[in-house]
């Protein structure tokens, strides 16, 4: 039986046939460049990738040249910048300040939606709603109601407009069902308010005539260039006047949440500290 003497010399002639021949059995894929600055390489299956990303239904010559022209311009100003930002003083401190903040607001939230009791009541949006009447003024008048617009060579006029004048939960149904059918315009906008100036951009009409008009006769009637328009308003607010309370209760929610939670906040930090001086954590000299 041959020795350990022996095969220690079979190991030490072989082994470096196998690792030249494991070698040459390692293909390595080279990765086209597209672009370079300095030692910075750009590859061309990276911009393919991005591309993927971002590139739909964007032309792919047009994109790539976009791409290598912006990573380029990217990569040599901030080159230029490490140049001339000799100190990474005032970087790190930055840096370090958001991450203190960061971490703050991710415990904030999370005390917030654990321990703060959720919504504000509606007594509390009235309550506000009345007392700061003013911040609500309007800035440009509103309007609730129907606008119609057809041909005036039309048949149906007649129709069209005994519906508007009724304007009764039957005759706006008919009203819509025949807009809808012969594709005339239309809008109904009786719920929910709408920019007066939404209005006057689709009539003839200026913004004074039309408001003229419409604070004569709440249901008017007009026409120009071969069509007829009919306009009614429910109702109408003027410049200045106070915001009903349907339109800014969602933003006076989201204003007494928001300071719900700063003060909610505020009691958790001052507890806090006055914890920590009682325990000894904090020591005043």
């Amino acid at each position: 039986m041959p020795d350990k003497r022996f095969w220690k010399f079979i190991c030490i002639i072989t082994l470096p046939a196998l690792l030249f021949a494991c070698r040459e059995e390692v293909s390595y894929v080279e990765r086209p460049t597209i672009a370079s600055v300095g030692d910075t390489h750009l590859y061309k299956d990276e911009a393919d990738m991005a591309y993927a990303r971002l590139g739909h239904g964007v032309d792919s010559v047009a994109f790539m040249q976009n791409y290598v022209e912006q990573w380029a311009i990217d990569l040599l100003f901030l080159q230029k910048a490490k140049e001339n930002v000799v100190s990474t003083q005032e970087i790190d401190r930055m840096v370090e300040n958001y991450r203190i903040n960061l971490i703050q607001n991710l415990y904030q939230d999370r005390l917030i939606t654990q321990q703060l009791l959720p919504g504000i009541t509606e007594t509390e949006v009235q309550e506000f709603y009345e007392k700061e009447a003013a911040l609500f003024e309007l800035d440009e008048p509103f309007i609730k109601g129907f606008y119609v617009k057809m041909p005036l060579k039309s048949s149906k006029i007649r129709n069209v407009r005994n519906w508007c004048l009724r304007k009764g939960q039957d005759d706006l149904e008919e009203l819509e069902k025949f807009c809808s059918e012969n594709g005339y315009e239309y809008q109904f906008f009786i719920e929910e308010w709408m920019p007066f100036a939404d209005l006057v951009r689709r009539t003839p009409l200026t913004g004074q005539q039309l408001m003229t008009r419409l604070q004569k006769n709440s249901t008017i009637e007009f026409n120009d260039d071969g069509n007829v328009y009919f306009v009614s308003a429910d109702s109408i607010l003027k410049e200045n006047d106070t915001k009903p309370i349907e339109m800014v209760a969602g933003e006076i929610k989201e204003l007494l949440l928001n300071s719900k939670k700063a003060k909610f906040i505020k009691t958790v930090k001052r507890s806090l500290y006055e914890d920590a001086l009682n325990t000894g954590r904090v020591i005043l000299y």
